[in-house]
């Protein structure tokens, strides 16, 4: 035995246990047409040198060329069409030069595939939520009270994550969902091979309903493939909340890159605040019977009297969206009174961060987890809310439950909880100092304050609990499967 047949042996097995992880590896530095001809050079590589162990293995495209192995069928069909095309019969000399030829495989994609197939199939799931993580923020908290119904309903549920990010939410999940963590298990895939194994698990899956909240990657795959999905038997429901704005204060988001294409495929496109809605059906010509106001529930232990503290709060996400610049100029202009800032400061915002940090009679707190524990104290008397653009906001329905007056500017929806007999509205193009008015009317005048939040804690008992929000999904066309259909599951 010579030298090369005892060393083959080891060099093909060492290739074995590393070719995946090599091209994990590459998959970060290479683009695809790269990746294509490292996996045709190690294709070479194999048939070349290693050919005898590897018997039962279809060559690949530099492969020895092999003779008759035109399929019989082929031959056929040379021969009917040689009646419009002589050179096409199919002599023996014709046919000795074909050959048999492979693409090369790289089996990265169907590897995934077999790593989700649980979840996604064999677990059976009816209805299947695509999300991009689970953070702390107002459409995660609506996406956990949308799977909570599912699973109360005794329906088998299935959340995939679609981006590469931690969820701190991920834990309040019920536990009889499965959770595929999308994004980090194909964190080395490209993007096509991203959406093409996501597409042909939701095609093979027996779930009826895919519920898409804020991912990318699921509208990408509604726009391009919602024919197929709704062949193979899935009614596909969208939810959006408010148009974003970018940096040139232009209307950007999912409503307005994807809705308008996706929209004549989905069965239901949800919101939840009317305004959004109106919007839509005004501006894009979506037709009212598709789209549905579903108010979210209001899951506060208790409903509280009207607080009659000093302090304000602000409490939300410090991002650009929140106007945080807003907050420094109200705060700077009411140097007596304390504000308490909640919330995560966004990257992007950390110029402001550190000017409200610098003013005497404002404490950054932080990130928050539970609204009423955070107002237990009893030291605020008004919550002030600053966001340019919004849904109808989660944390207005705490600041509610709390017995908090609310002062914020009326976009989005929240002219729908917040108007003059509920709390205190401002125009959307309210400067520093009608806040700053607004502000003072409630802590100088806690009683008239203290009626307006008990009007707006009748919306919340009657549009906001959780029969309300059982009787606007069961509204829903096809949302939830009927008895028999669960019967027959």
């Amino acid at each position: 035995m010579n030298i090369g047949t005892r060393i083959k042996p080891k060099l093909a097995q060492f290739a074995r246990h590393n070719y995946h992880r090599s091209m994990r590896v590459m998959r970060r530095h290479l683009n695809e047409r790269q990746l294509q001809r490292v996996v045709l050079f190690c294709d070479w590589v194999k048939y070349k040198y290693f050919r005898e162990l590897f018997p039962h293995s279809t060559p690949g495209p530099v492969a020895i060329p092999q003779a008759g192995v035109v399929p019989s069928w082929i031959v056929d069909e040379m021969r009917a069409l040689s009646i419009i095309e002589p050179a096409l019969y199919p002599t023996p000399e014709l046919l000795a030069k074909f050959h048999a030829w492979n693409p090369p495989m790289d089996a990265y994609a169907s590897s995934l595939y077999r790593e989700m197939v649980g979840d996604f199939i064999s677990f059976k799931p009816q209805v299947i939520f695509l999300i991009p993580h689970l953070m702390r923020g107002g459409s995660d908290l609506g996406t956990l009270h949308h799977v909570q119904l599912c699973v109360d309903r005794g329906m088998r549920v299935t959340v995939a994550l679609t981006r590469d990010v931690v969820s701190p939410w991920v834990h309040r999940l019920p536990s009889e969902v499965r959770v595929v963590e999308f994004g980090q298990l194909t964190r080395l895939a490209s993007e096509g091979d991203r959406d093409l194994v996501l597409l042909r698990l939701l095609l093979q899956s027996p779930a009826e309903t895919i519920h898409l909240i804020n991912s990318h990657l699921g509208w990408r795959l509604f726009e391009r493939f919602s024919k197929p999905l709704i062949s193979s038997g899935k009614r596909l429901f969208a939810s959006v909340y408010c148009d974003d704005i970018n940096s040139n204060g232009v209307r950007c988001g999912y409503a307005v890159e994807f809705l308008p294409k996706a929209w004549p495929h989905l069965s239901g496109v949800l919101s939840d605040n009317r305004a959004f809605i109106d919007s839509l059906h005004r501006r894009d010509g979506l037709p009212r019977e598709l789209l549905h106001a579903v108010y979210f529930p209001c899951m506060a232990r208790s409903i509280a009297a009207p607080s009659n503290g000093r302090r304000v709060l602000w409490a939300s996400r410090l991002t650009a969206q929140k106007r945080p610049e807003l907050l420094y100029h109200i705060a700077q202009s009411m140097p007596d009174v304390m504000f308490d800032v909640y919330g995560e400061l966004d990257p992007a915002c950390e110029g402001i961060g550190w000017r409200l940090k610098a003013l005497s009679n404002v404490n950054l707190c932080g990130r928050y987890d539970d609204f009423s524990s955070m107002v237990s104290s009893g030291v605020y008397g008004v919550f002030l809310y600053t966001s340019g653009y919004d849904g109808l906001p989660n944390v207005l329905l705490e600041a509610t439950a709390a017995g908090l007056p609310i002062v914020t500017a009326t976009v989005g929806g929240i002219a729908e909880l917040v108007d003059q007999d509920s709390g205190y509205p401002l125009d959307p193009l309210a400067g520093p100092l009608a806040f700053v008015e607004a502000l003072r009317k409630v802590l100088a005048e806690p009683v008239e304050a203290g009626r307006r939040v008990l009007n707006a804690q009748v919306i919340l008992r009657e549009r906001h609990g959780w029969d309300a929000f059982m009787r606007s999904i069961d509204a829903l066309d096809g949302y939830l499967p009927s008895p028999e259909q669960r019967a027959a599951q």
